[in-house]
């Protein structure tokens, strides 16, 4: 009984980690992409993509 309970807890904290981390991890590309946007956009171009 406790080796099920135990178990039962250790997958639904697994589960909440992981979507954390998925969530972490996205949020981190973002700001990559609007990084490298900035870095490579020409500052003369109307072309406002940056962000989007």
């Amino acid at each position: 009984m406790r080796d099920q309970y135990d178990a039962q807890l250790w997958t639904q904290n697994h589960t909440e980690t992981s979507a954390g981390i998925d969530r972490l991890i996205a949020r981190i590309m973002q700001a990559f992409r609007v990084l490298h946007c900035i870095n490579w956009s020409a500052p003369w171009s109307d072309d406002s993509r940056c962000g989007a």
